[in-house]
């Protein structure tokens, strides 16, 4: 006889969801995360991913964020200690051999970097900025080139001219001032 999981508390589907989208996101990029293999790496059926994000750009969003705000957390940590959120990464999808343990950060930084890459999709572009300059003012613009390099800074401030060439031209991205406005902080 099969035996019934106990029951998860509120919110824990959409805590594993983010979690599993770091490392799906991280490994296979935007275009590559399959929501099916983000459930199944997060032990919930699909349509739980549609119950608690209204698409994969949401998700997307929120991996994002939440990536941003480890890599603040471990860089504010005073005593040095690494944020460890038990993170597997798989060679192949379905190769339980080739899974391996991988560290919270560097699913952080790789979903950073995805980030970077998909700043060309409109839907994406404007929320993505958000997310990605405010990160960039708080952690500091040295740190941010040392992370990602030239192109990763190149992408982004390419993004950043085009989105105000768009029209949206009165909102200015680069202030450090607008970053504790957009919820993020020094840790």
């Amino acid at each position: 006889m099969n035996a019934r999981r106990a029951r998860r508390r509120p919110g824990e589907n959409r805590v594993r969801l983010i979690e599993a989208g770091l490392i799906e996101f991280g490994l296979f990029g935007f275009h590559g995360a399959a929501t099916a293999s983000i459930a199944a790496r997060a032990g919930v059926p699909q349509p739980h991913v549609y119950a608690n994000f209204s698409n994969k750009h949401e998700l997307f969003r929120e991996c994002c964020r939440t990536a941003v705000e480890l890599i603040l957390a471990q860089s504010s940590a005073v005593d040095g200690a690494r944020t460890d959120m038990p993170v597997e990464r798989a060679g192949d999808r379905g190769d339980a051999g080739g899974t391996r343990r991988r560290n919270a950060l560097g699913a952080a930084h790789s979903v950073v970097a995805q980030a970077l890459a998909v700043l060309n999709i409109d839907e994406l572009r404007a929320p993505l900025l958000e997310i990605l300059t405010a990160f960039r003012d708080v952690w500091g613009r040295t740190e941010f080139h040392h992370a990602y390099g030239s192109v990763g800074v190149a992408v982004l401030e390419a993004a950043i001219t085009f989105e105000m060439t768009l029209g949206d031209g009165a909102k200015t991205l680069n202030s450090g001032s607008e970053s504790a406005e957009r919820g993020f902080t020094a840790c």
